[in-house]
């Protein structure tokens, strides 16, 4: 007969539901929904944040195995780094753009800070799983003291593009948001770090309400910060919200660091340095943004729909061509695999800027099929080889 959990392993499991949830809640969470409430209405955040929560929670499951996540850190490794190091060049961006247009000066030095001491502090032990809990209750308490704030009903559009576009997009969605998270260094090191049902728990608790309640959070503030009207949030609302986003910034940028520096793969020094040029570049390209205002969309948008391109595109298109098992065989990234994944990608980008960028959003459909179909050739060079 099995004993039943000790109040210690429940408290570690949900303090893993909160890390994963915390170290999911990034610039994407907190401002994708956004554009696709401008563009699509609030049926834009479902098609956001149904896949997104499933997606993220199914990672739970299926690497159940003992040594499974660790396993495909193992073997995709290289991969896995670019993502994280995107990742955290993604949020200096974001720090430029979209939080110095609330607060000012002050968001990149609250963020690096925040980041320094966060990754300092969680070098031992499980403090990590702390400083989520607590960054968990305050960003639910930002939540509610936002909502008690006065907002000058100022407002943006919504659903400007109807919901044609939204058949489109919704497939692309779902695939991108089903097989990102295999690639998240955090995600693999929690599921790793517990036990099979553990980790089910963990993962279903965090994404199906942790989570779950950060991205209501940007449904509540997504009429608010479109970029049209951003300039005129209240000040005090203003800091509240970018302080949620600073902090969570904060975690996810010393989480992925820290995933990367503490294997020595990613010691040598001309990396370090090359990374921290375009950490700072990236930042750089944010506070450029912030004062550029072409013709519709802004520049800040562009950008970071580019980077979103990363996530919507080349990272499920990796875990697609080189990761997802082939007929109960496990799938490694070969050399001829990784031809295959360069050239659909080529194919596959110009569609999804057609999409995303001139807003013709039927081209995500053979964006997408391409991708799709790309598992053939892969599949016929598993059979030979060579």
């Amino acid at each position: 007969m099995t004993s039943a959990p000790t109040i210690s392993s429940r408290t570690l499991a949900l303090g893993w539901a909160a890390f994963v949830a915390c170290s999911w809640t990034w610039c994407i969470g907190m401002y994708l929904p956004v554009l696709m409430v401008r563009d699509f209405g609030p049926a834009g955040w479902f098609v956001f944040a149904i896949p997104n929560v499933i997606g993220a929670a199914a990672l739970g499951w299926v690497l159940n195995r003992p040594a499974a996540a660790a396993s495909i850190s193992r073997q995709h490794w290289p991969a896995a780094v670019g993502f994280s190091l995107l990742t955290i060049l993604f949020h200096a961006f974001f720090v430029g753009w979209l939080i110095r247009s609330l607060i000012g000066d002050a968001a990149e030095f609250i963020v690096a800070g925040a980041a320094l001491a966060f990754y300092l502090f969680g070098r031992r032990g499980n403090r990590d799983l702390l400083t989520a809990s607590i960054l968990l209750v305050i960003s639910l308490i930002a939540f509610v003291v936002a909502a008690c704030l006065p907002d000058r009903q100022v407002f943006g559009p919504v659903g400007v593009h109807g919901l044609t576009g939204l058949f489109y997009l919704a497939p692309v969605s779902v695939f991108g948001f089903l097989l990102c998270p295999y690639l998240d260094l955090t995600f693999l090191r929690a599921r790793a770090a517990m036990a099979p049902f553990a980790g089910i728990a963990a993962f279903t608790i965090g994404f199906g309400v942790f989570f779950l309640a950060m991205i209501l959070f940007t449904f509540w503030y997504a009429r608010l910060l479109q970029p049209s009207v951003l300039h005129f949030v209240p000040p005090l609302l203003a800091w509240v919200i970018a302080g949620h986003m600073m902090l969570q910034s904060a975690l996810t940028i010393a989480l992925h660091t820290r995933a990367i520096s503490e294997d020595r793969r990613a010691r040598d020094r001309g990396g370090v340095d090359g990374f921290f040029i375009a950490l700072i570049l990236s930042f750089l390209v944010g506070v450029w943004c912030q004062h550029v205002t072409p013709t519709r969309p802004h520049a800040g948008e562009i950008v970071y729909k580019i980077f979103m391109a990363f996530y919507a595109l080349v990272v499920p298109a990796y875990v697609w061509l080189c990761m997802v098992p082939s007929r109960s065989r496990v799938v490694v990234p070969t050399q001829r695999r990784l031809a295959v994944l360069a050239i659909v990608i080529l194919i596959a980008l110009p569609m999804y800027w057609l999409a995303f960028i001139d807003n013709r959003m039927i081209w995500l459909v053979p964006g997408l099929i391409v991708v799709l179909l790309a598992r053939i050739p892969c599949e016929s060079i598993h059979k030979n080889p060579r």
